[in-house]
């Protein structure tokens, strides 16, 4: 190799370029800074050639592009720690170097005071040189430049079919800061984050900002046009939109700072190809989901006689009808009670499931939503539980009346127990109906009691009547005179299974206070709350009082 000419004349170009620019917006994504200070300014840049014809003039203040690889072809046993020495002893302020070094490397960088980049196999450094320059003597062109060309990389790995996460790496990795994807309901779907520099900040940024305070912010102030970004709780937000209705939103995590050009553009580029991706997700997901949807149709239809041909359809679907599920169905009602319509609800379902990664199955039964819920153990019911009711009360937030109730069978297997299964989640669903509930989840095992009540109301009304006015009516009519608490009292303590400590946090009172209510009641109603015979009168005249304000409502 050439030693390099060092001139004492200083370059007419004034402008510079720190080495943190270079690398949002010239270096190739993935390169890094091995020594060196990130705000170390370069005044241009130059390809070292092993041919001494085409080696350029160094002035001081350069950054110097090379591949070892190519020099070595030239003279072979020439070592990355000589040519490092050779060019600061020239004014070179940085060096990058195609492919890997060593720490050897490193240390004697940092024993010269020049910096030290790495940058990925295969860059081509003619390319480089021209993007650096660029940017130093046009920046803002070689910005848009830059977002252009993270566009054309995002749109390639959108025809890859990569995923969202994929995606945000190629984002990131140009910005420098975490992105994440929510839904359109504010669920978490997608983040990544910088491999370095920022990384702790960002993924501490997300877990410290609460997550009602975003929620909060989606439901009144986030955008709503596509290209628009907006602050918000976790930093600068824009929505994704599929087919005109909003699909979810892209965020970069950024506190304090006003967002810049290129992390706008970047922003942007990116919510247009996250939607794309979001859309062809929907797609698979509703075409797949179809698919079981027509099969539950068929299975629900069907008789045990059909059972063998819908097994075999079952499992074209991607559906395994043999292993235990939990049937829910969803209803939603208007004021007066009047069944709704659910399409416009049923793509939340399956968007819903497809998010939770839940291989399940979704479809419309005459006036139902009906999904099955795998059950992977037996602990998994609580956990389904919850998914189904939070997935309630995202549908009711798309419902005119706000009134969606759902409904849970006890877990089954096989065909023909499904359907008995779908119909306990059904009369669930009616059961609490008639107990004049109509927005809330309602668990079939939970229902017992009220199975008998109802019964016995079709029967003997005028006994529960008086069963109830024996038992609760005392307290009902002490607590509208004086204004007290005695049924909310009772609830309580039985809510609490007769749990002193938890029914006093429950009802926030003082112990004292609980014990107090308790005597009283025990007063009023003439039932020791020490006999379980007593208390077993007591728990089920608040059930019986339930089904008679029903019954009043009616």
């Amino acid at each position: 190799m050439v030693t390099p000419t060092s001139s004492n004349l200083t370059t007419s170009n004034k402008n510079t370029a720190t080495l943190r620019s270079l690398l949002r917006y010239a270096l190739p994504l993935n390169s890094t800074i091995a020594v060196g200070d990130p705000d170390t300014a370069i005044n241009w840049a130059v390809v070292v050639r092993a041919q001494p014809a085409s080696y350029p003039e160094i002035y001081g203040g350069e950054l110097a592009l090379l591949s070892m690889e190519v020099l070595r072809i030239y003279e072979a046993r020439i070592t990355l720690q000589n040519v490092i020495r050779t060019l600061a002893d020239s004014g070179i302020q940085a060096i990058a170097v195609e492919g890997d070094m060593t720490q050897q490397d490193m240390d004697v960088a940092t024993e010269c005071g020049v910096a030290l980049l790495m940058l990925p196999e295969g860059t081509g450094l003619a390319s480089v040189e021209r993007a650096v320059n660029r940017l130093i003597v046009n920046q803002s062109a070689q910005v848009n430049e830059r977002a252009i060309d993270i566009q054309r990389q995002l749109t390639r790995l959108a025809a890859e079919n990569r995923d969202l996460s994929s995606l945000l790496q190629v984002m990131v990795r140009a910005t420098t800061k975490p992105m994440v994807v929510h839904d359109d309901a504010g669920v978490l779907i997608a983040q990544a984050y910088p491999a370095v520099g920022r990384r702790a900040t960002g993924r501490n940024l997300v877990q410290s900002v609460p997550y009602s305070a975003f929620q909060k912010w989606l439901k009144g102030d986030a955008p709503t046009s596509q290209g628009t970004i907006s602050s918000s709780p976790i930093g600068y937000t824009t929505v994704l939109k599929v087919e005109k209705r909003v699909a979810g939103y892209l965020s970069l995590l950024e506190q304090g700072d006003d967002l810049d050009e290129f992390d706008q553009l970047v922003l942007t580029y990116g919510a247009d190809v996250c939607a794309i991706e979001l859309a062809k997700n929907r797609a698979i997901s509703a075409a797949v989901e179809q698919a079981r949807g027509d099969w539950i149709q068929m299975w629900l239809s069907g008789t045990p006689a059909d059972d063998d041909l819908l097994r075999t359809r079952a499992q074209q679907s991607g559906f395994d009808p043999n292993v235990p599920y939990v049937v829910s169905v969803f209803r939603a009602v208007s004021a007066n009670g009047q069944t709704l319509p659910l399409e416009s609800l049923i793509s939340l379902v399956r968007d819903d499931m497809a998010r939770r990664q839940v291989e399940g199955a979704v479809g419309q039964y005459v006036d139902v939503i009906v999904t099955l819920y795998p059950m992977e153990d037996a602990s998994s019911l609580a956990r389904i539980r919850i998914a189904i009711d939070e997935l309630r009360q995202q549908l009711a937030t798309r419902t005119p009346s706000g009134l969606v109730a759902a409904g849970i069978s006890r877990p089954a297997e096989g065909l023909s127990m499904l359907r008995d299964a779908y119909r306990e989640a059904k009369d669930a669903v009616s059961i609490a109906g008639e107990l004049n509930d109509m927005e809330h989840t309602t668990f079939y095992g939970d229902l017992k009691l009220y199975q008998l009540l109802l019964a016995l109301k079709e029967r003997s009304l005028t006994n529960l009547h008086q069963f109830y006015e024996e038992t609760l009516a005392p307290l009902v009519e002490h607590d509208e005179r004086k204004q007290s608490d005695l049924i909310r009292t009772l609830d309580g303590f039985f809510n609490a299974n007769g749990n002193l400590a938890k029914a006093a946090q429950d009802l926030d009172v003082h112990r004292n206070t609980l014990v107090y209510r308790l005597e009283r009641i025990s007063e009023l109603t003439n039932l020791d709350l020490n006999d379980a015979d007593n208390r077993l009168i007591l728990h089920l005249a608040l059930k019986v009082q339930r089904v008679l304000s029903a019954v009043r409502v009616n």
